[in-house]
């Protein structure tokens, strides 16, 4: 293999790959980027067995020229050094060694077997099971990965169940404490269920550009693709059934109290940290009253007490009500909604509330368990 490539092309094509390379894998395969020059492109992958990136780099002759056809698997060491060259660099391959030549820089590098990188598996590049804006996606999950579990107690916890079906495209995630959910229309062909690692999503949102569209290929039963321009994300599906959420979101409510959502999360900042001197930073319990106005407080016998006196904008039903919750919980909620004001759904003291934006173009909501205190 020989070919030129401008270095911040190589540097931004490793980037794409290299998030789920892990030095430390049982497979020393893995360890490195694989790499195959074609007439048409350059390709390059990366793996930790359970997810993978594939991404393309056409050759035009001007940021890639392969003179000579090949594949090759780097050490991860690569992209360290294709960032800090400033210019073309010559790659060539002979046997295991390869060489990087950048202007008067020089290295020489033992790479792997390239035979011995597992294959992906093929799909249908034409037929995807559903296609969506990747803004949108993106907004998808911010809405809800954050609220699954951490734990592999309940590892199917640990996921974000996407049910696409003839009313549309449902998230939703839960860690059984909390929950998080958008509704949105999306145009397919067929009916899936399925649990996405929600960690899978957050690296999916950190690597693919989201002005692009993204399409989703549900080629099995245990592996989801997802397709984006030239990069391409291969993921585990959580095997088991996710648990019936529905059930758990109330429909009536004894108020619904819309208040300013920076305001609110503003407070909310200000009295955690005395909250958090209760518990060791794991999140806080912080206090609610709603009575003309909204009252969040703290009020611990080793760091004292804080108020924070919030007016909101209009109420409907009770007025009267004292509600307990973890401040970390309030706070990844708000910073989920993108509107200016929240609608805050009271049921009872020991009742799941929600959280809902006063206007969004999806249908989505926010559910917290209160916290019982004396």
């Amino acid at each position: 293999m020989h070919l030129k490539i401008n270095s911040q092309t190589l540097a931004d094509a490793l980037k794409k790959v290299e998030k789920v390379v892990n030095v430390k894998h049982q497979i020393p395969i893995l360890h490195g980027i694989y790499m195959e020059a074609t007439e048409q492109e350059l390709i390059l992958i990366a793996s930790d067995s359970t997810e993978s990136f594939r991404y393309h780099v056409p050759v035009d002759g001007e940021n890639l020229e392969v003179i000579e056809l090949g594949k090759i698997v780097l050490p991860k060491q690569v992209s360290e050094i294709s960032k800090k060259m400033k210019k073309d660099i010559d790659m060539k391959l002979d046997g295991f060694k390869l060489s990087l030549k950048s202007g008067k820089t020089e290295f020489d590098l033992n790479t792997f077997e390239p035979e011995e990188f597992p294959k992906l598996p093929a799909f249908d590049i034409e037929k995807p099971t559903v296609t969506l804006k990747g803004t949108d996606f993106n907004d998808f999950i911010k809405k809800t990965a954050f609220a699954a579990s951490d734990s592999e107690t309940r590892p199917i916890l640990t996921g974000v169940c996407l049910d696409l079906n003839d009313n549309g495209l449902n998230l939703i995630s839960t860690d059984s404490h909390r929950l998080g959910q958008v509704k949105a229309e999306a145009t397919n062909d067929s009916s899936v269920k399925l649990v996405i690692p929600a960690k899978s999503l957050d690296k999916l949102a950190k690597t693919v550009d989201m002005q692009e569209e993204l399409h989703f290929y549900c080629e099995s039963d245990n592996q989801l693709i997802f397709r984006s321009g030239a990069l391409i994300f291969y993921c585990r599906l959580l095997e088991g059934n996710y648990p019936d959420t529905s059930r758990l979101i109330p429909n009536d409510f004894k108020s619904e109290m819309k208040i300013n959502r920076k305001e609110f999360l503003n407070a909310l900042d200000l009295v955690k940290e005395l909250a958090n001197n209760a518990d060791n930073g794991k999140g806080g319990v912080v206090k609610l009253h709603v009575n003309g106005a909204a009252t969040i407080s703290s009020h611990t016998a080793q760091a004292g007490k804080g108020t924070v006196v919030v007016d909101y904008e209009s109420l409907e039903g009770e007025d009267d009500y004292t509600i307990s919750f973890s401040a970390r919980y309030m706070i990844d909620a708000l910073k989920a909604i993108d509107d200016d004001f929240v609608n805050f759904k009271f049921q009872g003291p020991m009742r799941p509330f929600l959280l809902t934006p006063s206007e969004s173009k999806f249908e989505e909501l926010q559910l917290i368990l209160p916290v019982r205190t004396m």
